[in-house]
């Protein structure tokens, strides 16, 4: 019975059944869509999650209002500084911010999610002509895994963060935990459409390679024939046959091979620019729908990062501000934070550069037909290829502020050093000031009671 439901669960023949974990949280309003099965198998807006994402998003203002307005936050439980109060505050600006970016790009921008799926669609029915298809079974696999893994680490991260607390014999309210609560989860989530729709870019553009490569592959056979002599032998064949093919191929992952592929090259170079040129108009799309959100989600992991970190060292050279037992609890709570946003932060920047990797094989492979092919019709397809290639590159970026790849990793660590050893340095300078003002006002008392 479990391995029927198993095989009924893990089948997938097109798109819309590879992409049933999105739609899931479309119950939450952040993926205001549904996919019909019937004949026509189109993508349409769902009135149903847009009123939910209305709903969710007012039951988070309302919840963040009423812990603004009793002053409760998770950091005023531990201690109260000036930093932390600062801190305390940006954080909540911050945070209404994203949450507002994230919900208002949800569901006035949805359109932009629906002609994502769309494209993919289309790309999907150019490679049938050409003889292939998508194996969706994995993408529907991965997507599965990504968001059965993001569910256990929110799970198992909001259970032990409010353990924790208790366990530090701190009672946080309902709506303080609610509002501390719901911006993991819509971040998740937000995440979640991100590397969903990112995986069904990159798993494309490896289609997209593999059909180059094929061609690649085709003219390596005519030119080992080519160039070997009747008089050499079938070992020196295969000798020179497998140099060849070391020195001009590249390691990838193969697929079938086709004949539509083979017998006609030019037709299959025509087809594989369509696909370059949606496959840039779905990433393109990508960035546009996800570019605020991704910034909003960044700027606040990077502040609760930074902050995290001062809220630790803060404990460590201060240690009389945190009762004895609950400093192993603090500690615990901020490392768990700290460690969930770089998860964060490392997964957006993955899912970018997979993407953008993979994109940059066809232009290699391009150049490596070309070096090799001498006829004009087929030079010609892959010279108006290359051009396309030079103008028409994938990138991400956050609102165009700076790139989503694993520069950003450096860019956060080195930012984030920097200003941490701002904090410290204010905070010693606060502390002495207080230091001189306690000795100034106790000589001068001694004085007067002289």
């Amino acid at each position: 019975m479990a391995f029927k439901l198993w095989e009924r669960f893990s089948q997938a023949d097109n798109v819309f059944q590879a992409l049933r974990p999105l739609t899931f949280i479309s119950l939450l309003g952040l993926a205001p869509f549904r996919l019909n099965l019937n004949p026509r198998k189109e993508v349409q807006t769902s009135k149903f999650s847009f009123c939910a994402g209305i709903v969710h998003f007012l039951f988070f203002v309302l919840c963040f209002g009423i812990s603004v307005m009793e002053g409760d936050s998770i950091i005023g439980y531990f201690f109260q500084t000036n930093i932390t109060r600062f801190s305390d505050g940006t954080l909540r600006l911050t945070g209404i911010l994203a949450m507002s970016t994230i919900f208002g790009f949800a569901m006035f921008k949805r359109q932009r999610l629906v002609s994502i799926i769309q494209n993919n669609i289309v790309v999907d029915e150019i490679f049938v002509r050409l003889g292939m298809k998508l194996d969706y079974r994995r993408i529907l696999l991965s997507s599965s895994l990504i968001s059965l893994g993001m569910l256990l680490f929110n799970v198992i991260y909001l259970c032990v963060s409010y353990s924790l607390l208790v366990s530090a014999t701190i009672s946080p309210s309902f709506v303080t935990f609610t509002t501390f609560a719901l911006p993991h989860i819509n971040i998740s989530l937000m995440v979640f459409k991100f590397l969903c729709t990112t995986d069904l870019a990159r798993s494309r553009f490896s289609m997209l390679n593999e059909i180059l490569q094929d061609i690649l592959d085709a003219h390596i056979e005519q030119l080992s024939a080519l160039e070997l002599s009747p008089m050499h032998s079938v070992v020196n064949h295969r000798r020179y046959s497998h140099r060849l093919r070391n020195l001009i191929s590249t390691p990838m992952k193969r697929y079938s091979v086709t004949s539509v592929i083979r017998l006609n090259p030019e037709y299959a170079i025509k087809q594989v620019s369509n696909i370059h040129n949606l496959l840039c108009d779905i990433c393109q799309t990508i960035e546009e729908y996800f570019t605020y959100p991704l910034l909003g989600i960044i700027a606040i992991s990077f502040l609760f990062i930074l902050f995290d970190d001062f809220y630790i060292l803060e404990a460590i050279l201060n240690p009389k501000r945190l009762d004895v037992f609950e400093a192993d609890e603090f500690f615990a709570f901020f490392l768990m934070q700290l460690i969930w946003y770089i998860v964060i932060i490392v997964l957006i920047v993955e899912g970018s550069s997979r993407t953008i990797l993979h994109s940059s094989y066809t232009a290699a492979i391009v150049h490596k037909i070309l070096n090799i092919t001498d006829d004009p019709e087929l030079r010609d397809r892959l010279f108006r290829l290359s051009l396309q290639l030079s103008h028409r590159k994938v990138l991400f970026t956050a609102a165009g502020l700076f790139r989503l790849d694993r520069t950003l990793i450096f860019t956060i660590t080195g930012a984030a050093t920097c200003y941490l050893i701002i904090l410290i340095q204010f905070r010693f300078t606060h502390h002495m000031d207080d230091t001189s003002s306690n000795s100034t006002n106790h000589l001068h008392s001694i004085h007067l009671g002289d």
